[in-house]
């Protein structure tokens, strides 16, 4: 039986992710990831692709009082309402989303630990700032079989590879075969599967320190061959919301085949 094992969430893009017990599922996503984001002084995205340690901080946001909290890896922390100063947009992979920089001590604080200058920005809508689809799927199955291709050189787990669901109970890569079908987890989430989810450097990254530790699309690379990148996951589109609890069944609603 195919199971939730496993919910991240990460308040800040490319921060530490945040296991949760449950989640409520909106059509825009989980309301509570990746509302906010980084910025350099120019105005461009951040990520652990240039700031790998972004991976040290946790962050935790409460969607109805407004306020975040961010731990830095020496048990200090920040924690307060995120105020507006000064609205723009960030071009997040070709997509223009609209946000405000923060007001405060928030950036003078994340600037000095980065060692460069970051600005905080917190977008207008919700889970706004992802990479290609709002939703993101891996099996634990997937992640078993990569970590037998590295013969033990690496321990690898879910979070290297930031999903939003983490799924027990499936063959490795059955995520793929759901792509074109709708899946249903908990008792009214329903998922598009819309795309695979390509591979990038941050999987190259140790969850834990943000220090790069193995060239994981490599490995991938070595036995799932892609034009533009390894796949390792997919993606999803909201079609119906609903809650979602780690213990959750997931089950195949409308079939891929279905589509054919």
């Amino acid at each position: 039986m195919r199971t939730v094992a496993a919910i991240y969430t990460s308040p800040v893009k490319s921060f530490a992710l945040e296991s949760r017990d449950s989640v409520q599922v909106g059509f825009s996503g989980i309301a509570e990831d990746r509302r906010f984001h980084l910025i350099n002084d120019e105005g461009r995205l951040l990520t652990q692709r240039q700031l790998g340690t972004m991976a040290t901080i946790s962050a935790s946001y409460d969607v109805e009082t407004g306020v975040l909290k961010l731990s830095f890896p020496d048990s200090t922390f920040l924690e307060g309402p995120v105020e507006p100063a000064k609205r723009l947009r960030t071009d997040v992979f070709g997509r223009w989303v609209t946000g405000a920089v923060a007001a405060g001590d928030w950036n003078g604080a994340l600037s000095e630990f980065f060692g460069t200058g970051v600005r905080l920005v917190r977008s207008e809508g919700a889970c706004e700032v992802f990479d290609e689809y709002p939703i993101s799927l891996l099996s634990q199955a997937s992640v078993d079989l990569l970590g037998s291709k590295a013969g033990g050189s690496v321990s690898f787990e879910g979070r290297r590879f930031r999903p939003n669901f983490l799924i027990d109970g499936c063959s490795p890569h059955e995520e793929d075969s759901w792509l074109g079908g709708v899946i249903r987890i908990g008792p009214e989430l329903l998922l598009r599967m819309v795309a695979p989810d390509p591979r990038c450097a941050i999987t190259t990254f140790d969850p834990d320190t943000g220090q790069r530790d193995f060239d994981t699309p490599r490995l991938l690379l070595s036995y799932r061959p892609g034009a533009r990148a390894p796949h390792f996951g997919v993606y999803g589109a909201v079609e119906s919301t609903g809650a979602v609890s780690v213990g959750d069944q997931v089950e195949i609603a409308v079939s891929s085949s279905a589509h054919r």
